[in-house]
C-alpha cells in the first residue's frame, strides 16, 4: 500500500506531524508520496501535484484542516482520504495527531471503513465554453464586491422557485450544512443524508428561508437584471465570474468522496464538542 501527503504548508504543526511521518514510514519501508509543494520544503525526492496525487497512491492523508481536505477532496477521486485535523472545527478532518499512526496501523491491515460522502457539480457555459466544477461542500452564487442587490432566480427542475433578492445564494450538501449555510442561518444536516439545503444570504424580505431538497433534484441558478455580474464560488477556492446571461445548472455528482472515518466518535459527539452544546450544565 502507498499512501499520498497534501500538507497545509501554512500551518508549521502540520508540516512538523509531515516531517515525523515520512521518517516513520521510512523506518518501516512503507511507500508513500508528498504533494509538491509540501515535499520542497521537508526535501522529499518522490512528490507529486496534487492534480495526480490520487493516481499515485491507494489512500490520501490530508495534514491540515477542513479547507486542506476539501483541497484533496477536489482531486481524490475515488481515492479514500483519511483527514488529520490541524485546524479549528475539524468537521471533515475526523482525526487528531495522536489517533494518526494507530488508525495509519489499521488501514495497512485493511481495517478501516469509509463514509461515502455526496458532492455538488456546477455547470455553467460562459461563451462557447462549458465550465464544469464539483464541490464538497457548497455552491455560492453571490455578488461578490459588486455594489448593487442582484435577484437570483432559482428553479428546480425547471420549476421557478423564487426570485431572491439578496447578497447570494447557497446550495450545501449535508456535509456542508455545518459550513457557510449555518452561519448564514440554514440547519443542520446529518451527514450522508440524500439532500441539498438552498439558504439566501441576507435576503430583503424576511420571510425568505432557507429550504430542503432531495439531492436528485436538478437546480438553475440565474440573475435576473441584465447589467448585474455576480461571482460562482464552490469550496471557497474555485470561482467564476458569471454575467446574468449566463445559467448555472447544479446537481449531484456522479463521483462522491471517501473519506475513512473515526469509529471512536459520532456526529452527535462531534456537534457538541465543536458548539460546546449544553457546556454550561456540565460540571
Amino acid at each position: 500500500m502507498k499512501f499520498g501527503l497534501s500538507i497545509n504548508t501554512a500551518r508549521e504543526s502540520a508540516l512538523r506531524a509531515g516531517e515525523a511521518l515520512t521518517q516513520w514510514f521510512k523506518e518501516r519501508g512503507i511507500a508513500y508520496i508528498v504533494e509538491k509543494d509540501a515535499a520542497k520544503i521537508l526535501g522529499e525526492i518522490e512528490r507529486c501535484k496534487i492534480e495526480t496525487l490520487s493516481e499515485n497512491c491507494d489512500v490520501i492523508i490530508s495534514l491540515g484542516g477542513d479547507g486542506t481536505l476539501l483541497r484533496v477532496a477536489r482531486y481524490a477521486n475515488a481515492t479514500p482520504i483519511l483527514g488529520v485535523n490541524f485546524g479549528r472545527l475539524g468537521f471533515l478532518a475526523e482525526f487528531s495527531i495522536e489517533e494518526l499512526y494507530p488508525v495509519i496501523e489499521r488501514v495497512l491491515k485493511n481495517n478501516f471503513k469509509t463514509e461515502t460522502r455526496t458532492r455538488l457539480e456546477a455547470c455553467v457555459k460562459v461563451g462557447k465554453k462549458e465550465h464544469k466544477i464539483t464541490a464538497l461542500n457548497d455552491v455560492i452564487a453571490e455578488r461578490g464586491g459588486f455594489p448593487r442587490l442582484p435577484v437570483i432566480s432559482l428553479k428546480i427542475d425547471g420549476h421557478l422557485v423564487s426570485h431572491y433578492k439578496a447578497d447570494g445564494l447557497i446550495i450545501s450538501t449535508s456535509t456542508g450544512s455545518t459550513a457557510y449555510s449555518m452561519s448564514a442561518g440554514g440547519p443542520i444536516i446529518v451527514p450522508k443524508s440524500k439532500v441539498f439545503v438552498i439558504t439566501p444570504i441576507c435576503p430583503h424580505v424576511l420571510t425568505t428561508r432557507p429550504i430542503v431538497v432531495s439531492d436528485d433534484k436538478e437546480l438553475e441558478i440565474s440573475i435576473e437584471s441584465m447589467d448585474e455580474r455576480f461571482m460562482l464560488n464552490c469550496d471557497g477556492s474555485q470561482q467564476i465570474e458569471l454575467t446574468a446571461k449566463d445559467r448555472v445548472r447544479v446537481y449531484k455528482s456522479e463521483k462522491p468522496v471517501y473519506i475513512i472515518e473515526n469509529e471512536k466518535r459520532n456526529y452527535y459527539d462531534v456537534l457538541r464538542t465543536k458548539f460546546l452544546w449544553g457546556k454550561d450544565y456540565e460540571k
